[in-house]
């Protein structure tokens, strides 16, 4: 409310600026209307939630930043739209809700693997080398290495691959092969690279499911009577020993309208070619009569007849939409092959893993009580959709699943204790997400945790507009279950156990290079817990201590490059990070230490900063 007393008295001292002009010329010679008193505001406030929601998108859903919705792209707005009257040299100080994104197990790549990565495995030459099984399927990491070609230790990636568990690719040499992965448009309307489409009543269609394209037709919604030819390229058939192959699903069937025909004398006219119906040779099938079946093959058939010649391939449909003739039976087809040898189908199932670049090869990742990537079985469990499609969803999110599934599966827990759980995301496709919980040994519960903190920014404005002084304070509360100071600590001690993991104790949440504790959320400097690691053998308590005060300078900037990355020096201003934090050495004591930013993502210990707070 604040802000809005200030905008009062702006709008009367200039009501009454504005009706006093007259009376001030004639009463005080001298006086000049053209001089107007400055309005400095000092501003200091508190975004509330109609803030947020006028400042709409994104942010007026979440009612909080993030490094999707960064403040400075916002706040000098409305600043602006709300501190109108305000004059040059005005400074505002805005406290708002940021989410900060522990980037741990950010932005994590999810690869579905294409036919010509198979081919790293099998080579070329074979005909059905799609998926991989019980004696490949450990070699993923050749895979991984031809797709990263330079990987970072800790870099990750979620696979999805077709698995068969004895299954095994045909070799053997391809005249010709059709997937329509290429083919982009939904209604097929002209030719196709050699292709011969007709149709009345519907078009052909270009669909996907599951991430495969194949051809559709169907009588459905049609108007009456429908005719549709599909028709290949010519195939040259050189010498006995080849065959025909494809792939069918079949849709609400309610009568069989599809017939395969092959022509040697096809040439753009479907009437005046000769045609042999070869429909026997396949397996149509006459279901589901609700719903879709399966991609699956339609069977083989020898094409030794047309030895030295070249065909045509033909799928001819022909249905009514009318009810008085209702024929609409949908038809999708994919996988036109002729080649030399063409393997029985294999039948496969989808998986998929995560998998982690360790610094010495690519390994599936391994679970731990910090960090759990949910399997295939793991969604089983869990049951309901995201056990029938091995993911999450907004209708299905994981927060209402988790703190379930964590309590059976996270191990012991002590409070506080940290697990981000790491898991498949549906939205339009399958994404990698992941989520933090905390552990709060009072109520035996997994509690999610949003991360979203106050932060305060400051902001001048130089007359024309407002601009953001980047410096920030950042204020670790010392105590446990506080998830936003936790994060500053945590990466702190993931960086002692990326370099120095003799110092980090079984916990996994505090260590003794510097002291960093994510449980109690400060610097332990008692001796007695430094010795007690075994880390310094010998060392007497004020070699000791003056070793903690000597690296304390050191620790922070490795939780400033990890969480604020973006950081960056600014033409024309110092650009400072203040952090206020507590020691324990027996009791607790506030400090303050300040870094300079040096470069993107570079901070400067400023010397001298490092103070207790009075």
């Amino acid at each position: 409310m604040r802000n809005k007393r200030l905008l009062y008295s702006l709008f009367a001292a200039a009501s009454l600026t504005m009706a006093g002009c007259d009376y001030n010329e004639d009463n005080f010679p001298g006086y000049d209307s053209e001089v107007i008193p400055d309005n400095v505001a000092n501003i200091v406030y508190t975004l509330t939630d109609a803030d947020y929601e006028a400042i709409g998108g994104s942010v007026g859903t979440n009612k909080y930043f993030s490094a999707d919705a960064m403040p400075d792209d916002y706040l000098p707005e409305w600043l602006s739209e709300t501190y109108f009257t305000a004059d040059a040299g005005s400074s505002a100080n805005l406290t708002y809700r940021f989410k900060t994104v522990y980037p741990h197990y950010q932005n994590i790549p999810y690869e579905v693997l294409t036919e010509e990565d198979y081919t790293v495995i099998y080579g070329t030459g074979y005909n059905n080398a799609t998926f991989l099984n019980a004696s490949n399927v450990g070699r993923m990491y050749r895979i991984l290495n031809a797709k990263y070609a330079e990987p970072q230790t800790n870099d990750r990636v979620m696979v999805e691959y077709q698995y068969s568990e004895d299954g095994q690719p045909s070799r053997g040499e391809t005249i010709a092969y059709w997937d329509f992965e290429d083919w982009t448009d939904e209604d097929i309307t002209s030719p196709q690279d050699g292709w011969f489409l007709s149709a009345s009543g519907n078009e052909w269609q270009t669909r996907e499911y599951s991430n495969n394209k194949y051809l559709q037709y169907t009588a459905n919604n049609a108007e009456g009577a429908c005719d549709a030819w599909l028709v290949t390229p010519g195939i040259a058939i050189p010498t006995t020993g080849l065959n025909l192959a494809w792939d069918v699903c079949v849709g609400y069937w309610n009568a069989d309208c599809l017939k395969v025909l092959v022509s040697t004398n096809f040439n753009g006219d479907v009437n005046a070619a000769t045609w042999t119906d070869v429909t026997s040779h396949f397996n149509l099938p006459q279901e589901p009569t609700g719903g879709y079946g399966t991609m699956a093959s339609a069977g083989i058939m020898s094409l030794d007849d047309y030895a030295g010649q070249t065909i045509y391939v033909a799928y001819h449909y022909e249905g009514n939409g009318s009810n008085d003739d209702r024929r609409t039976t949908t038809y999708q087809i994919d996988n036109i092959m002729v080649a030399n040898e063409i393997a029985a189908p294999v039948e496969t199932e989808t998986r998929f893993a995560l998998y982690e670049y360790t610094g010495r090869g690519w390994y599936e990742f391994e679970n731990s009580n910090h960090a759990i990537c949910l399997s295939m079985a793991d969604y089983e469990e869990i049951g309901g959709n995201p056990g029938r499609y091995h993911n999450f969803d907004d209708n299905a999110p994981a927060q209402a699943y988790m703190p379930q599934f964590l309590a059976k599966h996270a191990g012991y827990a002590l409070d506080g204790d940290t697990c981000t759980v790491i898991f498949r995301q549906y939205s339009g496709g399958n994404r990698v997400s992941n989520e933090q919980y905390v552990y709060n040994a009072a109520t035996n519960l997994w509690n999610y945790c949003d991360l979203v903190r106050e932060e305060t920014r400051p902001y001048g404005f130089n007359g024309t507009e407002w601009n953001y002084n980047p410096s920030v304070t950042i204020n670790l509360e010392v105590g446990k279950d506080i998830p936003a100071s936790a994060t500053f600590y945590q990466a702190i001690v993931d960086w002692v156990a990326d370099n120095y993991p003799e110092y980090v104790t079984s916990y996994g949440n505090n260590e003794y290079y510097f002291g960093s504790s994510a449980y109690q959320n400060n610097f332990d400097f008692r001796i007695n817990a430094w010795q007690g690691q075994g880390t310094y053998p010998g060392m007497q308590g004020e070699e000791l201590t003056a070793l903690m005060w000597e690296r304390l300078p050191q620790s922070f900037p490795h939780a400033l490059e990890t969480l604020y990355p973006n950081a960056a020096p600014v033409d024309g201003m110092d650009v400072f990070y203040t952090i206020n934090f507590g020691i324990y050495d027996g009791s607790t004591k506030m400090y303050t230490i300040q870094y300079k930013v040096v470069g993107q993502g570079q901070f400067e210990y400023v010397e001298g900063s490092l103070k207790v707070i009075e």
